[in-house]
C-alpha cells in the first residue's frame, strides 16, 4: 500500500520573509502530533510556507513547467517536467537578496523511515539527502542528483513512478488554494485510483499502455492524413492529364464529394459515440428514478396505513385493507374497478378528520385519534417525493426517447453516407479508367499512395493491438479497484456528514475515457457523488463541479481525499496540508467543517497542517474542538500555532494593525 509523508519539522535559514524569533534569520517549527496551525494575514507568507514543504519533496520538477495544472490531460507524461524559470524562482523573487543564502531543511517520516532533505531556496538545488541517518551519496550533476532523489522518493512512497508521486502530493496530501480536485477531474481521478490501489507493476503497465495507445493512434492518423494528401495530389495530377475537359471536371467534382463525405462521416461517428454514452446515462437515470419511485410509493403506503391505524385504531382489518387499497392503488377490492375518484374523496375526508366509511365529522366520532401535525407533514413530504420521482421518470424517459431518436437518425445518416461514398468510389474508378496513360508523375504518386496505405494498415493494426492490451489491463484494474470500492464508499459516508448538511454518498460508476483522437472509448474505474437536493427525489448524481455550490464542491472533494487517504494507507500515518479551509464557508458551515477537521486531526495516525488568514478566525476555535475557558487547554492550543504575525517579516497591515490581529488570534483560541 502507498505510504504518505508526515512532516516532523522544518528549519528555514537566511530567508528574508521568515526572520524568525528575535529576527535572527531562522524559523524553526516542529509539527504537532495532531494539528499545526499557520496563522497570518494576507501577504505574510502562508502560501510560501506551504509551497516550501511541497517543493522539498518535488524539487525543481512537476507535471508541467508551471507546476500542477488545474485539470489533467488525458495522457500523463512519461517523466516529470522541469519547472520553468518563473516557477523555480518562486522563493527567490519574494525577497530582496534573491534568497542567495537561504536554505530549507525538513525531516519527514515515511512509516518507519526517517528522511532529511536540505534544499537551496534560490533554485531548489538538493544540498543533502539522508534516509534513517544514512547520507545518500549524491552525484555532482544536478540532473543525475534529482534523478536519484526521485528514484528514492518512489521507493519511500511505494509508487511506480515519480509522476505518480507528484499526483499523490497534489491530489491527496496538499489541498492548496488552487484546489486541484481529483473527484471532479475525471482524468485526475482515473490516474489517482491507478496509482493508489494497483500494484506498482500493473500501475506502470497501464500508464505505459495509455501512452502507447495515444502515440500509436497519433502516428496512424498522421500517416492516414499524409496518404489522403498524397491521394489528393494524385487526383489533381490525373485530372491535369485528362484529355477530356468533361472527364476532368466530373472527376474533380466526384473526388471533392468523396473527401467531403469522409469528413462528414468522421463527425457523425464521433457524434454517434457521444449519443451512445448519453443514451446509457439516461437508461441509468430511469432505473434509479423508478427505484426511488417504488421506494417512495412503498413509504407512502406505509404512511397512509399508519395514519388510518392511528386515527381509527378500532377499525376492522378487512375494512382497513379495503380503504388502503383504494388510497394506494386506486383499485376497489370488492368489484375490481378503478377508484380514482373514490381515492380523492377518501383523501379529502381523512384530511379533514372525517370517517372514511360513514363520513361523520370528528366531533361525532367516538373511536378516533387526531393525526398529528408532524405525521401530516411527513405524509406531505412523502407525497412530494413521489411526485418528484414521477417527474424524474417522465423527464428521463422523454430525454431517452429523444436521444434514441437522435442516435437512430445519425446511424441512418452514416449508413446512407457510406453507401454514397461507395457509389462515388465506383464512379471515380470508372472516370480514372478513361484517363490517358499515366505519366511519370502519376506513377510516382500512385506508388507513394500505395506505400502510405500499406503503412497506414500496418499502423492501424498496431494501434488496435495496443488498444486491446490496454482494455485487458483495464479489466484487471477494474477488478482490483472494485475490491476497494465498498471501503471507499464507507469512508466517504463517515466523513461527508461532518462536512455538509445534505445527505450524500459515493458510488462506483465506470466511465468511458477518451485517450485517442478518434471515437474510441475505454471503460475505466470511477466514483461519483450522489447528493440530495430540494427539488429532486432521493439522491441525484453530481458529475460535474458546476452541479454543486463552490463550498460543496470543495467539501465533497475533501471528503473524497480523506477517504482515499484512509483506505489507501490502512494503518499508516497520514498528513493533510490544507490552505484556508474557511474559504467560501458561512458561519454555520465553518463550525461544522472546523469540528470535522478536528475529528480528523485527533485520530491517532493523522496529522493536520492548516493555514488561516484571520478573516474567519472562528474556524480556528472549532479546529481545536470548540470554545474553552480552560487555561491549560488554551496554552496547549497556543503551542500548536505557527504565528507568522511574530515570525514573518511584517507587512504594512501588521505594522498598522498588528495588535488588533494578535488580539483576534488570542480570542480565537478561546471562543469564536
Amino acid at each position: 500500500m502507498v505510504c504518505l509523508p508526515v512532516f516532523k519539522n522544518i528549519v528555514i535559514e537566511n530567508y528574508g520573509l521568515f526572520p524568525g524569533h528575535e529576527k535572527k534569520g531562522m524559523l524553526e517549527w516542529e509539527f504537532r502530533p495532531d494539528l499545526s496551525l499557520i496563522v497570518g494575514v494576507n501577504g505574510l507568507g502562508k502560501t510560501t510556507f506551504i509551497t516550501m514543504l511541497l517543493r522539498t519533496l518535488t524539487g525543481p520538477f512537476d507535471l508541467t513547467g508551471a507546476g500542477m495544472p488545474e485539470r489533467l490531460e488525458a495522457i500523463l507524461p512519461s517523466e516529470p517536467r522541469g519547472l520553468n524559470r518563473h516557477s523555480t524562482n518562486f522563493f527567490a523573487q519574494r525577497v530582496a537578496d534573491g534568497a542567495e543564502h537561504a536554505i530549507v531543511t525538513v525531516e519527514v517520516q515515511f512509516n518507519k523511515k526517517h528522511v532529511r532533505i536540505v534544499r537551496r531556496l534560490r533554485d531548489l538545488f538538493l544540498e543533502e539527502f539522508s534516509i534513517n541517518g544514512s547520507e545518500v551519496d549524491l552525484p555532482e550533476a544536478k540532473g543525475a542528483r534529482e534523478a536519484l532523489f526521485q528514484e528514492k522518493m518512489c521507493g519511500l512512497f511505494e509508487l511506480s513512478s515519480f509522476v505518480d508521486v507528484l499526483l499523490v502530493l497534489h491530489h491527496i496530501v496538499f489541498f492548496t488554494e488552487r484546489r486541484a480536485g481529483a473527484l471532479w477531474d475525471q482524468n485526475a481521478q482515473r490516474q489517482i485510483l491507478r496509482a493508489l490501489f494497483l500494484k506498482k507493476e500493473l500501475a506502470a503497465e497501464i500508464s505505459d499502455l495509455e501512452r502507447d495507445v495515444s502515440q500509436l493512434d497519433g502516428r496512424f492518423r498522421r500517416t492516414r492524413d499524409e496518404a489522403n494528401r498524397t491521394q489528393r495530389d494524385l487526383n489533381v495530377a490525373r485530372r491535369e492529364e485528362a484529355q477530356s475537359p468533361e472527364v476532368r471536371s466530373e472527376l474533380e467534382a466526384t473526388q471533392s464529394v468523396i473527401f467531403a463525405a469522409q469528413e462528414q462521416l468522421e463527425e457523425l461517428e464521433s457524434k454517434l459515440s457521444d449519443l451512445k454514452e448519453e443514451r446509457e446515462e439516461f437508461i441509468l437515470m430511469i432505473e434509479k428514478a423508478k427505484l426511488e419511485r417504488e421506494e417512495t410509493e412503498a413509504a407512502l403506503e406505509r404512511q397512509k396505513y399508519t395514519r388510518l391505524l392511528r386515527m381509527f385504531p378500532n377499525m376492522d382489518d378487512a375494512a382497513r385493507l379495503l380503504i388502503i387499497r383504494i388510497l394506494t392503488k386506486e383499485k376497489c377490492l370488492v368489484c375490481g374497478a378503478d377508484a380514482e375518484k373514490k381515492r380523492e374523496e377518501l383523501e379529502d375526508l381523512l384530511s379533514k378528520g372525517y370517517c372514511p366509511a360513514c363520513g361523520s365529522a370528528p366531533e361525532l366520532q367516538g373511536n378516533i385519534v387526531t393525526f398529528g401535525q408532524v405525521e401530516e407533514a411527513r405524509l406531505d413530504d412523502i407525497l412530494k417525493r413521489v411526485e418528484l420521482a414521477n417527474d424524474e421518470v417522465v423527464y428521463a424517459d422523454k430525454k431517452l426517447t429523444s436521444t434514441a431518436e437522435d442516435y437512430e437518425n445519425v446511424l441512418k445518416k452514416i449508413i446512407s453516407l457510406r453507401r454514397e461514398v461507395d457509389q462515388h468510389n465506383r464512379v471515380e474508378k470508372d472516370l480514372a479508367a478513361r484517363l490517358p496513360e499515366d505519366s511519370e508523375t502519376v506513377i510516382t504518386l500512385e506508388r507513394a499512395v500505395e506505400l502510405l496505405k500499406q503503412r497506414q494498415r500496418k499502423q492501424e493494426a498496431e494501434s488496435a493491438a495496443a488498444q486491446a492490451s490496454y482494455r485487458e489491463a483495464l479489466a484487471r484494474a477494474r477488478t482490483t479497484i472494485a475490491r476497494y470500492g465498498k471501503n471507499l464508499s464507507n469512508a466517504f459516508s463517515e466523513f461527508i456528514p461532518m462536512l455538509i448538511a445534505e445527505e450524500a454518498e459515493l458510488v462506483r460508476l465506470p466511465r468511458k475515457a477518451k485517450i485517442t483522437q478518434g471515437g474510441e472509448l475505454f471503460e475505466v474505474p470511477s466514483f461519483v457523488p450522489q447528493m440530495t437536493a430540494a427539488d429532486r427525489p432521493g439522491k441525484a448524481r453530481r458529475d460535474d463541479p458546476t452541479d454543486v455550490s463552490e463550498s460543496q464542491r470543495e467539501l465533497i472533494d475533501l471528503a473524497f481525499r480523506l477517504s482515499l487517504m484512509q483506505v489507501a494507507t490502512k494503518e499508516s500515518p497520514c498528513m493533510l496540508i490544507m490552505e484556508t479551509p474557511e474559504a467560501s464557508l458561512d458561519g454555520i458551515a465553518m463550525k461544522r467543517v472546523g469540528l470535522a477537521l478536528n475529528h480528523f486531526a485527533k485520530e491517532e495516525k493523522n496529522r493536520l497542517v492548516a493555514t488561516n488568514n484571520l478573516t474567519n478566525a472562528g474556524m480556528i476555535t472549532y479546529m481545536f474542538g470548540g470554545p474553552t475557558k480552560n487555561k491549560t487547554e488554551i496554552d496547549v492550543r497556543s503551542k500548536c500555532v505557527l504565528n507568522l504575525l511574530e515570525l514573518a517579516a511584517p507587512n504594512r497591515a501588521v505594522k498598522l494593525d498588528g495588535k488588533a490581529y494578535k488580539k483576534l488570534l488570542s480570542k480565537s483560541l478561546r471562543t469564536p
